[in-house]
């Protein structure tokens, strides 16, 4: 997703291409997108999210799983490191969630600490500049509260640990770091 792209400004072991681009200077091309395409393949696959992913692959079952990111070089705000960043909406989650009943998790997890919602103005959030924002946040917050797979990944490759609410056990990213909650509502 075009969201997503400025993550590529941190890694320096692959970056993206459009499909309207030249594409015949790259040894391989690799495409892990499962939305839209491939998603109604995925729903009737018996493999959760990873597997599958990885699956597309041949040699995807020994590949290290471990999302690396160069730290971003952005600057967050100084209190951020004792607030609680959430994300609670997401795009692709099979039961659609109330973002208030992800808040009240976030509420719980942070004990009387600030809450920092974050996710699409849309819905009335607070919106990144950009990807390196979003993932300077995740990294500098005392703690992450995750509903979506995407923020979930992000967490993964930034923090030793954070929470997930998880959505439903196919469809979400697991990771030994992260604690999860199981949704209740």
């Amino acid at each position: 997703m075009a969201e997503y792209h400025g993550l590529f400004e941190m890694v320096d072991y692959c970056k993206p291409i459009y499909p309207q681009n030249d594409h015949s200077g790259f040894d391989r091309i690799i495409n892990l997108q499962i939305w839209p395409d491939l998603h109604e393949d995925f729903c009737a696959s018996p493999l959760g999210w990873s597997d599958y992913v990885y699956g597309l692959l041949p040699e995807g079952k020994d590949i290290d799983r471990q999302i690396v990111l160069n730290s971003p070089a952005i600057v967050t705000p100084p209190e951020l490191k004792s607030w609680v960043l959430c994300f609670p909406t997401g795009f692709s989650q099979d039961k659609k969630i109330e973002p208030r009943d992800v808040m009240a998790v976030a509420h719980h997890v942070a004990n009387g600490r600030p809450v920092l919602c974050a996710g699409k103005a849309a819905h009335g959030m607070a919106e990144f500049d950009s990807i390196e924002y979003m993932c300077a946040y995740i990294r500098d917050a005392n703690e992450v509260v995750t509903i979506n797979t995407s923020t979930s990944i992000l967490a993964s490759a930034l923090r030793k640990s954070w929470v997930h609410i998880s959505d439903s056990p196919k469809h979400d990213f697991t990771h030994p770091n992260q604690r999860r909650i199981e949704r209740k509502f």
